[in-house]
């Protein structure tokens, strides 16, 4: 029998979904059924989670699905005090118990994880997912009017690679003070102001965050990191202020520039010549 067949029957249906949520180099795979349950090599671990109705409709950023969890879930504890660099990917699938030991799996929902929520005095935690058509529906211009360069640090465009001394260093935490980390031996290889709008990596790239200034060997970052990181070995990155100026001196990458580096600060449309 087909999925299909399985799915509209009286007596046969038993249908079984399963989640796959991904954040940064992490995958958590749950099931809403009574046990764990192994699909295709993959085991799926039995905890409370349910979704709310999927929703269709011709706004699609508006046909979100929110599954709730246990407060203390691990996906959810990530969420209590900061937001994760990296941003979760949920996958729900369907798949009718049976049929079979291979059985046909079909994707229900697909999107990104947009939100957190404890609520119910934080013993439930409701996870808002926005659908991936969502983001393909909106209209973003690639390049803008802008003496800024439009190209983002490391992009296939900019060309720089991610992996030159010269713009990435890797070292040990030796300190950290909520969101100040003390990277040992980055003063002795960069200078102050180096890695300004750059980006500290933890666990090969499982997490990130922004540098907002670096002195010597601190960074001071956008927000801490959810984890113990102490004695960690991390990755540090250059940033770029995107002016053309910076792209000549840090990078020596003004051929790729892409940006309207003189576009006049007084609009004479407006102004006038005087």
């Amino acid at each position: 029998m087909t999925y299909e067949q399985y799915e509209e029957s009286v007596e046969g249906s038993q249908p079984v979904e399963i989640y796959t949520i991904i954040l940064g180099a992490t995958t958590y795979k749950y099931t809403s059924a009574e046990d764990d349950v192994t699909v295709n090599a993959n085991t799926y671990n039995a905890i409370a989670i349910s979704r709310s109705k999927i929703g269709r409709g011709q706004d699609s950023r508006k046909n979100t699905l929110e599954i709730k969890v246990p407060g203390n879930n691990p996906i959810a504890i990530q969420y209590i005090s900061n937001v994760p660099g990296q941003r979760g990917y949920v996958l729900v699938q369907r798949y009718q118990r049976s049929d079979g030991s291979s059985p046909e799996i079909i994707n229900i929902f697909e999107g990104k994880l947009s939100r957190v929520e404890f609520i119910d005095d934080a013993k439930i935690a409701k996870i808002t997912v926005t659908p991936i058509s969502a983001a393909i529906s909106r209209q973003i211009p690639r390049y803008v009017f802008s003496a800024q360069c439009n190209n983002i640090l490391f992009d296939d465009n900019c060309g720089i690679s991610k992996t030159n001394p010269l713009y990435w260093y890797q070292g040990t935490i030796s300190a950290v003070s909520d969101n100040i980390i003390t990277v040992s031996g980055l003063g002795s290889t960069h200078s102050s102001g180096w890695a300004n709008a750059g980006v500290v990596e933890i666990l090969s790239g499982s997490d990130s965050r922004l540098v907002t200034n670096h002195t010597g060997d601190n960074l001071e970052l956008l927000l801490p990191f959810p984890v113990n990181i102490l004695g960690s070995t991390v990755d540090v990155y250059a940033g770029c202020g995107h002016s053309i100026a910076v792209c000549k001196t840090d990078f020596d990458n003004v051929i790729n520039f892409k940006g309207c580096a003189f576009v006049p600060h007084r609009n004479i449309f407006e102004s006038g010549l005087v």
